[in-house]
């Protein structure tokens, strides 16, 4: 488990461990790396399991969905088989730790236990989702679940509206900001770069070397004519180093996948094009 760790540290080594290098002209510097944001079915089939992880390949980084770790689910077998099977692509779980605003306010006990059924199966990080004081968190509480995510050997990335609140709760360097549709959200424009509060923590993330993370999601699956303009958008305003692109609520009703050579299309394409 440790020694396939090092992969998070090393974003060159996955990309070239699942070929998306011979994907990207190398006169540019891609805008970002892609990830991919999976809430949708995970197959007891194994014929479907095997056509889910074909749509997956040439993502390097996966974000599967809450209740996947559990055997209660029925979902744990295959999201081990699936985390096994793709061994050059890092996984990260899911764990919701939103105290208001219908949030399920899960205990730490009950978290820590999710964290550990991740790292279980193969996890190398994790998705604190719903973290910010927007849903009740407080700096102490989300402070202890990084923690508790870190003891377990993950890699975390934080989803706070606002960046400020994932200063000084015990993030390291490697760790990630996700900026959920700051750009686009639901096929709506979204101008959050330029409410200057939540902007002016950016920096003091990245001195802290901890990394952005981004999303843009459209009301409808997304062709490849409105992935490829939103990226470039999303990127642009942000600067940050991932991005994910999807339909609504991240596949969770359609269980479609974008193809990840459409986004590394749209981020191979260099500043020059924007």
């Amino acid at each position: 488990m440790f020694k396939r760790q090092v992969l998070i540290f090393s974003i060159a080594a996955i990309l070239s461990g699942v070929g998306i290098v011979g994907y990207l002209d190398k006169s540019h510097h891609p805008l970002a790396h892609p990830f991919l944001i999976y809430y949708g079915w995970i197959p007891k089939n194994h014929e479907r399991l095997v056509r889910l992880q074909d749509k997956m390949s040439g993502y390097p980084i996966i974000v599967l969905g809450s209740g996947d770790e559990w055997q209660s689910s029925g979902d744990l077998a295959p999201t081990r088989w699936l985390i096994s099977s793709m061994s050059h692509t890092v996984f990260y779980g899911y764990v919701d730790i939103g105290v208001t605003g219908s949030q399920p306010d899960h205990q730490l006990d009950y978290i820590q236990r999710s964290l550990v059924a991740w790292h279980n199966i193969g996890a190398l990080g994790v998705l604190l989702d719903c973290a910010g004081p927007d849903y009740g968190v407080s700096r102490a509480r989300l402070r202890e679940v990084v923690a508790l995510a870190h003891h377990d050997h993950l890699q975390v990335l934080v989803n706070s509206w606002n960046p400020s609140a994932v200063l000084g709760v015990g993030l390291r360097p490697g760790d990630g900001w996700l900026a959920e549709n700051w750009v686009i959200a639901d096929g709506k424009p979204v101008n959050a770069v330029a409410e200057g509060e939540n902007v002016s923590a950016v920096p003091e993330l990245r001195r802290h070397h901890i990394t952005i993370w981004m999303t843009a999601t459209d009301s409808t699956v997304p062709s490849a004519a409105w992935v490829t303009r939103w990226a470039q958008k999303t990127v642009s305003s942000l600067d940050g180093s991932y991005l994910a692109v999807s339909g609504p609520q991240y596949s969770s009703r359609s269980n479609n996948v974008i193809p990840a050579h459409w986004l590394i299309k749209a981020l191979s394409q260099g500043r020059d094009g924007l």
